[in-house]
């Protein structure tokens, strides 16, 4: 028992604050000083220098990857392009340590450096190395725990999900769920998590395997009808970045468990393909992502699941990429979900930096088309009266936070009964999960959950 319980303490351990990264950087740090002190003049000029270099270089090519090769439709941050300077600039260091030997004595041959210096200058880097990886961690939040690096949740691949009780044309709830229900006996404590594919039709892409969330009150004898919700995730992610990198499913638990078993089914369909595909969650030259969405997802949902059919009790939410997903779902297809959560949205949807090159990629150049599809123009040209809408950002993400109050002005232009909410952190999933709580609280009113 001791021996389970030391290592469940070990894999609990975050990654993002507390000890294992304040080791990291005091060892980087050491790492870092092992390598930059020597007696020699040259050796520190060419450690100044190449600390240049590298920031120069690391400049540069951060630069390129968004304007040139447009990997991302947004600058890196500033952590970002000081780390990818940093490792270059020990990769140089440590490399000229351990392979050229520059520090020595006036006429002693290379050979002749001392071999456990060489060594110490391998692991020095590989620290360095390790540290500059929990920095990346931090800025994006992706691993929060030791257990998210190292291995992945188990989610059953679902060769049959539990039979459906009810007819589509008899699922349709116009009172809350919470209303009629009572707390069963006979139902499982916690919801259960399952894998399963969602195809379409005519996509340009293979959408990878949904996630499932069956609340407690699915598994009672007498199963109620359940409201949705659909989130998806950032990108680069998939649906699995929801139960790595954040605390879903304990969260979905503990509202069961105080909700008499009831929760909403939630759904993490792929409208990307991959972890470095970008359809823009839009139909377009692209993919037809937005189809895929709006009319496969809900259509399986609906066969496969005991879910409501009232739109007024579906909703749809996500993290960056997701929450601008979030929110152009909504705009385009109020007549499918009435509520959404938005986790730090783009303004609009891109594919580059370059708003030109997004256009001619995915509209071949068709500025108009490519607007009419936008929340910001939809929400000028229509009203949603009936839609709820709920939007974050991390307090220090300026760019996200600036896009935040733009759409929750024009939601609220539209009709919409809009609210925002800042949370520490910046754009990072470490954001998206000290929001998701109150998230499920706000939306769980509107799905008849409270």
């Amino acid at each position: 028992m001791e021996h389970g319980g030391s290592v469940n303490l070990l894999s609990g351990l975050s990654l993002l604050d507390g000890p294992l990264p304040v080791l990291a950087w005091f060892l980087g740090a050491a790492a870092v000083l092992f390598l930059v002190l020597r007696r020699s003049r040259a050796w520190l000029l060419f450690t100044a220098l190449g600390a240049a270099a590298a920031v120069l270089l690391s400049m540069a090519a951060c630069w390129a990857v968004i304007h040139v090769f447009y990997w991302w439709p947004e600058d890196l941050p500033a952590a970002v392009v000081l780390n990818v300077a940093l490792v270059l600039w020990v990769l140089v260091l440590g490399g000229t340590t351990a392979l050229a030997g520059l520090r020595r004595r006036a006429g002693t041959p290379a050979s002749r450096i001392s071999m456990p210096r060489r060594g110490l200058a391998v692991l020095a880097t590989a620290t360095v190395l390790a540290a500059v990886g929990f920095a990346f961690n931090a800025t994006f939040g992706e691993f929060p725990t030791v257990s998210s690096l190292v291995s992945a949740e188990p989610v059953a691949v679902a060769a049959a999900l539990p039979r459906v009780h009810r007819a589509a044309g008899a699922r349709f709830m116009n009172a809350p769920v919470s209303r009629g229900w009572k707390n069963a006996a006979g139902r499982p404590s916690a919801g259960s998590v399952l894998s399963v594919p969602i195809p379409g039709t005519s996509l340009g892409f293979e959408p990878r395997n949904a996630l499932v969330y069956l609340p407690p009150a699915y598994a009672a004898p007498a199963r109620p009808v359940l409201p949705v919700l659909i989130l998806v995730s950032g990108q680069p992610g998939s649906p699995e970045s929801w139960l790595r990198s954040t605390d879903l499913v304990r969260e979905l638990d503990a509202f069961a468990a105080a909700h008499g078993g009831l929760a909403p089914i939630v759904v993490a369909p792929d409208p990307n393909g991959s972890d470095g595909a970008n359809t823009m969650c839009m139909n377009s030259a692209v993919a037809q992502a937005d189809t895929y969405m709006s009319r496969d997802v809900p259509a399986w949902i609906k066969a496969h699941l005991d879910a409501d059919t009232n739109p007024a009790h579906w909703a749809v939410g996500g993290f960056s990429y997701g929450g601008t997903c979030a929110l152009q779902l909504v705009t385009r297809h109020p007549g499918v979900f009435q509520s959404f959560m938005a986790i730090s949205p783009e303004r609009e949807p891109a594919l580059a930096a370059s708003r030109s090159v997004t256009v001619q990629r995915a509209f071949h150049g068709d500025t108009a088309a490519f607007d009419a599809q936008l929340p910001l123009t939809l929400l000028t040209r229509n009203a949603y009266p009936h839609v709820r809408g709920w939007f974050a950002a991390g307090a220090s993400d300026a760019l996200y936070s600036a896009n935040v109050r733009v759409l929750v002005a024009a939601a609220r232009g539209a009709g919409m009964n809009a609210e925002s909410e800042s949370f520490p952190g910046g754009h990072s999933w470490a954001v998206a999960n000290a929001a998701l709580p109150q998230g499920l609280n706000v939306l769980a009113g509107r799905l008849g959950l409270q």
